[in-house]
């Protein structure tokens, strides 16, 4: 008889400890989020924020001058191995982005009024760019800017 008590006490408990299931499912659920749930998130080619574990080269800027914007800046493999310049024209002509990079012939990107467009560069070693964004017509240049390696 006493066999049976402690299989009936031993089973009785199991039921108990598997009904209080709030505490072990919610534990359950925290551990599965931190797991699973990445920091990493999906880009949009048509956005220029910037978003973490990423080396801002060109801070999401907005520039309005009839001279041209000119930059350059030096690509590091130790901060990712691509990089993207994002440029949005929202004046009222088109504007030519030139971009140089490394010892390579510059080339040239239009970007008619209201357009947006990304160009991805890839980082083999360190490598200078230069951007060059001018306008054919001599109006007045809008755009916003950024870049930034990954």
């Amino acid at each position: 008889m006493s066999f049976e008590r402690i299989l009936g006490v031993g089973v009785g408990l199991s039921v108990l400890l598997s009904a209080n299931s709030v505490t072990a499912g919610a534990f359950e659920d925290r551990i599965k989020d931190t797991h699973t749930n990445s920091s990493m998130t999906v880009e949009s080619l048509d956005d220029p924020m910037i978003t973490p574990m990423e080396l801002r080269i060109i801070k999401p800027d907005t520039y309005s001058s009839y001279n041209a914007y000119e930059r350059s800046f030096t690509l590091n493999p130790e901060n990712g191995e691509d990089a993207n310049l994002w440029i949005h024209n929202t004046s009222t002509h088109t504007i030519y982005a030139e971009v140089t990079v490394g010892s390579l012939s510059p080339f040239v990107v239009p970007f008619e009024k209201g357009k947006q467009t990304t160009i991805r560069i890839g980082v083999i070693g360190a490598t200078n760019v230069k951007v060059y964004i001018y306008s054919s017509t001599g109006h007045k240049m809008d755009m916003s800017i950024s870049a930034r390696q990954f």
